[in-house]
C-alpha cells in the first residue's frame, strides 16, 4: 500500500510538472489587430496598431483587413518596424470597400523574432457605434494573413480581429 502511494504521488508529481512546463512554454505565433483602450468620438483620428507576438524567423508578412466603411475611414498605413518594408508588395486600403491589404518583406536582414508592431493604421471615425476590424479571406490568404520565414515557409499564426467604439 505504501508503494503505491508513493508511485501514485510520483505519478501525480509528473503530471504537475509537465502542465507547469506546458503553461510555461512560449506560446505560438499571434497576430493581433490591437482595440483602443478608450472610444473616440466622430470625426476623431484614432491609430490602430497590428501586433504580432510570439514569432521566430520573420521575413515576411501579408494581411488582409475589413472594416465597416460607414463608421471608418482610414488615412494612413505606416509600417510598424517590426518587419522593414525593403519590398512592398501591397499597402493600399479601399474606403469605399472597407479594406486594407498589407504585405511586405524585408532583404538582406536578420530575420524579426519576438514581438512588435507590423502596421499601425490611422483611422477617422465617421458615426458612432461599434467598428469591427476584422482579417479577410482572399484567395491567397484563406485566413486572412500569411506569416513566412527565412526559408519561405509558412509560420503559423493565431488571428484576432479587433474594434473601435465610436461615441
Amino acid at each position: 500500500m505504501l508503494r503505491f502511494q508513493s508511485v501514485l504521488r510520483f505519478g501525480l508529481l509528473l503530471v504537475l510538472v509537465t502542465l507547469l512546463a506546458a503553461s510555461c512554454a512560449p506560446a505560438g505565433a499571434a497576430l493581433k489587430v490591437e482595440s483602443p483602450a478608450a472610444a473616440v468620438a466622430v470625426n476623431e483620428t484614432v491609430r490602430v496598431p497590428i501586433q504580432i507576438q510570439n514569432v521566430e524567423d520573420l521575413t515576411a508578412i501579408e494581411i488582409h483587413l475589413a472594416f465597416d466603411p460607414a463608421k471608418l475611414e482610414v488615412l494612413e498605413l505606416t509600417n510598424g518596424g517590426f518587419v522593414q518594408a525593403d519590398f512592398i508588395v501591397q499597402n493600399a486600403f479601399d474606403n469605399a470597400a472597407g479594406t486594407v491589404d498589407y504585405a511586405i518583406a524585408q532583404i538582406n536582414r536578420d530575420p524579426a523574432s519576438g514581438n512588435g508592431i507590423v502596421l499601425e493604421i490611422v483611422f477617422r471615425a465617421k458615426a458612432s457605434g461599434s467598428a469591427a476590424i476584422e482579417y479577410r479571406s482572399i484567395p491567397a490568404a484563406a485566413a486572412g494573413a500569411l506569416l513566412a520565414d527565412s526559408k519561405g515557409s509558412a509560420i503559423q499564426v493565431s488571428l484576432t480581429n479587433g474594434s473601435v467604439e465610436i461615441k
